[in-house]
């Protein structure tokens, strides 16, 4: 019969094509494919050595070259990191010898980062000799009530001890003390702290956290905690310069005594609850007035920031002073001209890296490397970047005028603009494309295997629309295949990291939420995945966070993934902004994160298992870090669209005499204000730590890693390794 012949040959064709198929997987080529998804390169390299030398081929010519590229980053990372790590620890003996105990322990905690085994390093005769050193000068230091300088000391030390809890508490004791004397500098700026603060904050606050914290709080640890910080204030004699009660040694004396006292029985307690804690309190108001006489509004502040403080790192204080800010870093968006701010090297002036995206500055011509040298006619000289922001955002509408010199042309021009809603992008790709206006991404990372790249740098109530578009664009453009890169991306709003997940995911769980009095709330897929069947590789590190480890952690629970980096940053938690009396605000932790293998990120102390830790570990240095910033912070700049390149209008001496008068001697980076105090370290010290000669190699090992992941999926067609989709295993790739 006909229909028994054309089964019958339909049986022979697809038994003929599989056993093509068989025997191509069984071919040396499929062997390659199978061990590089696995990250078993000296098995891929033997199976693509064997290929070359039976059949060759296009095929194993391309495997072949894309496995000797990476093979190459491999080697010359290793020899980079290899020769970095000598040299530090070459100038750390060096500056021993010298008797340079901190220039030494500098040196100590960047070799720490190129050690082949940090915690083998941290036992090493260079480092044990440097620690006792460095431990020797900061209780020195401390008796001398230099709290920076010591905290400067203890950050080093920790770095080098990885995991060690005793300089952990040494760090945070300074960490007390540094942050009084930056917050209380004179009487006007104890004012502008507790502004809006009053008693009651106290009770509204522990009430909150007694009704609402996702476990039960340990009132007796957070007593302790509380009157620690008051310790602090009367043991910090820059303190005894702003408040005149702390300035009396007697008075002072006498409220430290009542304050030990009072922790010495509160340890003793086998039973301390809120209600406690309250009265401890109005004990601490009564001995003061009988003392120091300190503001009470400073009292609550100090109390609450202590009792917080041993909540949890994400717990906090949300003070009247502090209302703008946090509302900034809350939001996607702010209100203002539209700048990304750096700092120039060579004037030390305010420099704009580029203007954003649909913004008054852009649209105004103004330039990257333009330098802001007053606004509104006040010079900026000696300003941080933080200076900038408080003076050039403000409320939409309202008007600020920027001069800038551009030195490209020795100009000095004036632009007044008008403020209003920036929205700051959080999806880019891998460069900016060659258009009119230079605005648009080139997301595809290798054309020809059609491996495109997103970056998303938060979860804003934007950033999935810009997803959205952004996917679209790489589908046009030719993407196959998907690099999603999520490190440092520090999350944002819980729904756009659903929305996200249900771009890739056909269906299941999210992530669910708990807490002590929260009722339990799941988060499944929402609606049908765009692109389900996507190739997807997902890049994390130790700077993604929250959304992002839902994100990233959902996708490699439900095998739709391959993700790789560092193990995440730990953030499992939930936390809510409560309103208090209407002049403050509580962070507050009131649930935690459950990804769909029932596991929460959430790292909680003496936690050894937290984040996501991804399927393949590649991890970087220090200087493969810093390049990668330097890469995005090129990709992001906007180039095109600006007014045609005028020709300089003062001769070259002018132009460098002009740039050579606005150098700014006063201005500090950030890192040279927290690490490199001049009280530390010279001027030729700060030379000898910036002269590693040895350079980053400019491949981004996690990309790469990914990349090859990726072309081999799409030119084998083979699933993720079994043990790889079932999550029973984790790789090491790599180590710096």
């Amino acid at each position: 019969m006909r229909w028994i012949s054309r089964l019958q040959s339909t049986l022979i064709v697809t038994t003929v094509l599989a056993l093509s198929v068989r025997a191509w997987a069984d071919s040396e080529l499929g062997e390659a494919y199978a061990a590089i998804l696995r990250g078993e390169y000296p098995v891929a390299r033997s199976a693509i050595d064997a290929a070359k030398r039976s059949n060759g081929g296009a095929d194993v010519a391309r495997a072949d070259g894309w496995l000797s590229s990476y093979e190459n980053v491999l080697n010359a990372r290793e020899a980079v990191r290899s020769k970095t790590f000598d040299w530090h620890c070459e100038q750390a003996r060096k500056a021993l010898t010298d008797g340079k105990t901190y220039l030494a322990l500098s040196f100590t905690s960047l070799a720490a980062d190129y050690a082949a085994d940090t915690v083998e390093f941290s036992k090493s005769e260079l480092a044990r000799e440097v620690t006792d050193r460095a431990l020797s000068d900061a209780t020195k230091i401390e008796k001398d009530a230099k709290w920076r300088d010591a905290l400067r000391y203890y950050v080093q030390l920790e770095r080098i001890h990885e995991g060690d809890a005793k300089y952990k508490e040494l760090r945070i004791h300074a960490g007390r003390h540094a942050r009084l004397e930056f917050l209380y500098t004179d009487k006007k700026a104890v004012e502008r702290r507790i502004e809006g603060v009053s008693s009651r904050l106290l009770k509204e606050a522990i009430d909150r956290i007694n009704d609402t914290y996702y476990r039960s709080p340990d009132f007796k640890a957070l007593a302790d905690s509380a009157l620690g910080n008051l310790e602090a204030l009367t043991e910090t004699p820059k303190l005894f310069e702003v408040f005149d009660g702390l300035a009396n040694p007697d008075l002072r004396g006498f409220f430290l005594k009542n304050i030990q006292e009072r922790r010495a029985e509160i340890k003793a307690k086998t039973k301390f609850d809120a209600k406690d804690f309250e009265r401890l309190f109005r004990d601490v108001l009564a001995v003061n007035k009988e003392s120091v006489e300190l503001r009470d509004e400073l009292l609550v502040v100090e109390f609450l920031e202590g009792a917080t403080e041993n909540l949890d790192e994400f717990t906090s204080m949300v003070w009247p002073a502090d209302q703008t800010d946090f509302d900034k870093s809350m939001m996607g968006e702010f209100q203002g001209v539209g700048i990304q701010l750096g700092t120039d090297e060579f004037t030390s002036r305010l420099k704009v890296v580029t203007p954003l995206e649909d913004s008054p500055a852009l649209e105004a011509g103004i330039e990257p490397g333009d330098l802001i040298i007053d606004v509104d006619g006040k010079s900026t000289k000696g300003w941080t970047t933080e200076d900038a922001i408080r003076n050039i955002t403000g409320p939409a509408g309202t008007p600020v005028t920027l001069t800038i010199f551009r030195a490209s042309t020795g100009e000095k021009m004036n632009f007044p603009l008008k403020r209003r809603q920036i929205n700051l992008r959080s999806v880019n790709g891998v460069q900016r494309l060659d258009d009119p206006k230079g605005l648009g991404w080139d997301y595809m990372l290798d054309k020809d295997a059609g491996v495109a790249y997103i970056r998303l740098s938060g979860f804003n109530a934007h950033s999935q629309q810009e997803l959205d578009t952004a996917l679209q664009e790489a589908k046009s453009q030719g993407m196959k295949g998907l690099i999603l890169d999520l490190r440092n991306n520090p999350g944002g709003l819980l729904e756009t990291a659903v929305s996200t997940v249900s771009t890739f995911q056909r269906g299941g769980r999210v992530v669910s939420t708990e807490g002590r009095r929260e009722q339990k709330e799941v988060h499944d897929v929402t609606g049908s995945a765009a692109l389900p069947d996507l190739p997807l590789a997902v890049l994390v590190n130790e700077g993604s966070a929250s959304a992002s480890e839902i994100l990233s952690g959902a996708l490699k629970d439900h095998n739709r993934a391959v993700v790789i980096g560092t193990r995440t940053f730990g953030k499992g938690s939930v936390q809510r902004v409560i309103p208090l009396s209407r002049t403050a605000r509580i962070k507050l932790t009131t649930a935690i994160y459950y990804l769909p293998s029932g596991r929460s990120p959430h790292k909680s102390a003496g936690a050894e298992i937290w984040g996501v830790d991804p399927n393949y570990t590649v991890k970087m240095m220090r200087k493969e870090f810093e390049r990668m910033f330097e890469r995005q912070r090129e990709a992001n700049i906007i180039r095109k669209g600006l007014a045609p390149a005028k020709v300089p209008t003062i001769d070259e001496e002018t132009r460098k005499k002009n740039l050579e008068s606005l150098k700014d001697s006063e201005a500090k980076s950030e890192e040279e204000e927290d690490e490199r105090s001049p009280a530390l370290l010279s001027e030729e010290d700060i030379t000898a730590l910036q002269a590693d000669p040895h350079k980053a190699p400019d491949a981004d090992p996690q990309i790469e890693a990914a990349l090859l992941e990726l072309r081999v999926k799409l030119a084998a067609n083979l699933p993720w390794p079994r043990n790889l989709a079932a999550g029973e295993s984790t790789q090491t790739r790599d180590r710096d």
